[in-house]
């Protein structure tokens, strides 16, 4: 098994997409990206738009040749969207690839309306049928019922887990459960992974005494996946902070086991872009309009590119361009 992290926060852009190898399959997990429309005040800066347009271009590249598709739910981040903004995946691109896949998708119930629509249109779109996945075993697969997208409490929003299995090893992806949940904790350790990739909780929204609660509930599913688990990657949520790569790293020297981000398991320094969104405005200033005019294609991020790089280096949160 063979597994690659294609997009998350740590790599650039908001998701949770990743690809996996098998000897007969080519299997996608949520093939969506995102920006993040606001944060700090700010739109995504042009050289966060310049690192997404290159990992849109690879998830885009990487399902012309899958064979399954996983959508663990409809979050504009984990899936092709009818409408979507500038900084996301369109369902245009990609029509054409996912027409020749098994399409495995979370399924409309406990799901806000806006993803139950986002379904829809995918369903309308593509001359192959949604399998509605929920609880189903078949063949290298298992799936999930449906389970909390966070917290506990919040039913209405749930996602889907999924478990691929071959020669032994079980790799889990638990999407966006946030270590929040701990019957979903359970249902990931039953299942006996040798490695899991699953949203860490956004510290971002917790500075607040009142969300103490739920930050010392992710701290200790956290520690108790990790010392049952070869290797736990959590991302997404948490690494929308530099709090959160810290908070990742102190699970690191608590647990027995391996505890990475999806930048250190694909052997690159983490970048973490949307954490860094306010330095990137003051470093590399972007004049007004410009977002207009990339929206109407009259404005490109290329020259931000080089400049983007070399910022981060000078400001020390990176020590050299990434080779691949």
């Amino acid at each position: 098994m063979i597994i690659h992290i294609v997009c998350t926060e740590s790599l650039g852009a908001r998701g949770l997409s990743c690809s996996v190898e098998l000897k007969d399959r080519r299997i996608f997990i949520d093939p969506g990206i995102a920006l993040g429309w606001s944060r700090y005040g700010f739109l995504p800066h042009p050289f966060q738009i310049a690192i997404g347009a290159q990992l849109k271009a690879q998830i885009i590249e990487t399902l012309q040749h899958a064979s399954d598709v996983i959508i663990s739910h409809f979050d504009g981040d984990h899936c092709p969207l009818h409408d979507a903004n500038p900084y996301q995946l369109s369902l245009n691109d990609v029509t054409h690839g996912l027409s020749t896949c098994r399409i495995w998708a979370k399924g409309p119930l406990q799901s806000p309306p806006v993803q139950q629509k986002r379904r829809e249109a995918l369903a309308q779109a593509l001359p192959v049928p949604l399998i509605d996945a929920e609880g189903l075993k078949s063949g290298p697969f298992q799936f999930s019922c449906a389970v909390p997208h966070g917290p506990q409490d919040r039913t209405a929003h749930t996602i889907m887990m999924s478990r691929i299995e071959e020669d032994g090893f079980a790799f889990v992806h638990a999407s966006d459960s946030q270590l929040l949940d701990v019957r979903t904790i359970d249902t990931i350790l039953a299942w006996q992974p040798d490695m899991v990739l699953v949203s860490g909780p956004p510290l971002y929204r917790y500075a607040a005494e009142t969300c103490r609660l739920h930050r010392d509930l992710a701290w200790e599913n956290a520690l108790k996946l990790s010392m049952h688990v070869d290797t736990l990657i959590v991302d997404h949520h948490l690494l929308r902070s530099e709090e959160g790569l810290q908070w990742l790293r102190q699970l690191g020297r608590k647990s027995k086991n391996q505890v990475l981000c999806a930048a250190d398991f694909m052997d690159r320094e983490p970048l973490p872009l949307e954490a860094w969104r306010k330095e990137l405005y003051e470093w590399l200033p972007v004049p007004g309009g410009w977002h207009e005019a990339y929206a109407r294609g009259e404005a490109d991020w290329t020259d931000y590119w080089s400049r983007g790089w070399q910022a981060l280096i000078e400001h020390g949160k990176i020590k050299a361009v990434p080779q691949n």
